[in-house]
């Protein structure tokens, strides 16, 4: 992935009131910390930070080379760490097709592992469509399939980036 658009992709994000939605994810990450009663760890709240920071795409290693940027010097196997702790509490999803991570924005339980992934700008819509849910729990029920997870991720091009390149 490339980090310089990091910075252009919170330039060009859709424009909305993005301190909420770091708000309501910090105070959810205090809240599922206390209910699962584990304690923060020395990574965990500036590798959160750093994802909440927009809606795009981090690798660990890029994780790790922007904490290390800030004077702490973190080893990728620490990032891993923390967000593996962090997707059990629901705060962080992994996504597979771009191998790597993003911030859950979506209030309550989110279980719904669908998203809508920009390949140019890489930012990330988190969906929750109930139809999807239904076709695919339906399905597995008719082929007796058990589902261990399921995430869905549409790549195309989001609306700001499709206006940019006509």
């Amino acid at each position: 992935m490339d980090r310089d658009n990091s910075f252009k992709r919170e330039q060009t994000s859709h424009s909305h009131q993005h301190n909420d939605c770091i708000s309501k994810a910090k105070t959810r990450f205090l809240e599922r910390l206390r209910e699962r009663g584990k304690a923060i760890g020395t990574n965990d709240e500036p590798v959160l930070n750093l994802l909440l920071s927009n809606h795009g795409i981090f690798s660990a290693y890029d994780i790790a080379e922007k904490i290390s940027e800030s004077g702490k010097r973190v080893r990728p196997i620490q990032i891993y760490r923390s967000l593996e702790k962090l997707i059990n509490l629901g705060l962080v999803h992994r996504l597979s097709t771009m191998n790597g991570y993003i911030a859950c924005f979506e209030d309550g339980e989110c279980a719904t592992g669908q998203f809508f992934i920009c390949t140019e700008c890489e930012s990330v819509k988190e969906i929750d469509s109930q139809l999807l849910d239904r076709e695919i729990l339906g399905s597995a029920q008719e082929n007796n399939f058990s589902i261990a997870s399921k995430n869905i991720e549409v790549l195309g091009l989001c609306g700001h980036c499709q206006h940019t390149s006509n």
